[in-house]
């Protein structure tokens, strides 16, 4: 006797990896150390230590910005939440100070940046994109929480009353048969039409 795993379709719930965009020549750059609150300057940083492709992805509610070696396998990853927004330069619009996380859970700050201002335009759009979805999962939820619970059903003894009007109901059985007459021809006349129309230009 064997015994089997059974399972039904419903039980399996598969959540697919969504890709926002795939930005090929993207740099990274080891940061200074901060001398105030305010933003960086990205003439501090000096040459980039790495070069890969940045993307953005999702999985159900979770974001990522995740930076891939050319073999595919993951370099650094910055989580994307709701309220989650790059951190810009002063001196140039094509870099970015990005909040890396490794998989012991460990937080740096690193630098990012483009060759190309569309890149990094896309990168934030990529992020708001994002951000509009999950705003509008969260409000559809919300809105369906909200609904109020309404029992339409009859209460007992509750009777509905239909009034209908007896002028409706009563028909010259002179008028119904040239009515039905009237159909007939319109029946015919359709057919005819029909049958003109050649059936390739039907597809199914």
């Amino acid at each position: 006797e064997t015994m089997g795993l059974q399972l039904s379709l419903d039980s399996i719930i598969v959540t697919m990896i969504k890709t926002y965009c795939t930005i090929k020549q993207c740099f990274a750059f080891a940061l200074p150390a901060r001398t105030g609150a305010g933003q960086m300057s990205a003439k501090q940083w000096g040459e980039h230590v790495w070069e890969g492709t940045c993307k953005v992805l999702s999985k159900g509610e979770r974001g990522m910005i995740v930076l891939e070696k050319e073999d595919g396998t993951p370099f650094a990853r910055s989580p994307v939440h709701k309220d989650t927004k790059l951190e810009g330069v002063v001196d140039s619009s094509r870099y970015f100070v990005l909040r890396v996380v490794g998989a012991n859970g460990k937080k740096a700050f690193i630098g990012i940046g483009f060759n190309d201002r569309g890149k990094a335009f896309d990168l934030k759009s990529a992020i708001q994109r994002f951000q509009s979805i999950l705003k509008a999962e969260e409000e559809a939820k919300k809105a369906k929480l909200d609904l109020p619970d309404v029992d339409y059903s009859l209460s007992k003894g509750q009777e509905i009353k239909i009034n209908l009007s007896k002028n409706k109901l009563k028909k010259s059985p002179k008028a119904a048969t040239e009515k039905k007459k009237k159909s007939t021809k319109k029946k015919k006349t359709k057919s005819k039409q029909s049958a003109e129309v050649p059936t390739d230009w039907v597809q199914f």
